[in-house]
């Protein structure tokens, strides 16, 4: 796809898919260490799916990471289910998996 056709298809993007597409842009240029991010950069998730489970939320997320070679490298795409326990923000990491809610089941108890 050209950047004219890019361009047009902005047009059709609600505001969360535009969210997810910036942020995309901005992981995209750290890993081409085009941008001030990629100095930045110790561990930067990307969320490429969410969706609600229970008392919080599964997201499919990649991270990104600088080498010590100081190249920015990516892992995943993983499963993590982020959650409150006691009034604290808690994230249980879930896998590589094609039925995240039964890990989850099975990992919590």
């Amino acid at each position: 796809m050209d950047e004219a056709a890019l361009r047009g298809a902005l047009n059709d993007l609600d505001a969360g898919a535009l969210d997810r597409l910036k942020a995309a842009i901005e992981y995209r240029q750290a890993v081409l260490d085009v941008s001030p991010l990629s100095k930045a950069i110790a561990s930067t998730s990307t969320v490429l799916e969410r969706r609600p489970y229970g008392s919080g939320v599964l997201q499919l997320e990649t991270r990104a990471y600088k080498r010590k070679d100081g190249q920015v490298s990516e892992r995943g795409p993983y499963w993590y289910f982020h959650y409150r326990e006691d009034g604290r923000q808690k994230t249980l990491y879930v896998g590589n998996t094609e039925d995240p809610e039964t890990a989850v089941r099975a990992k919590l108890g």
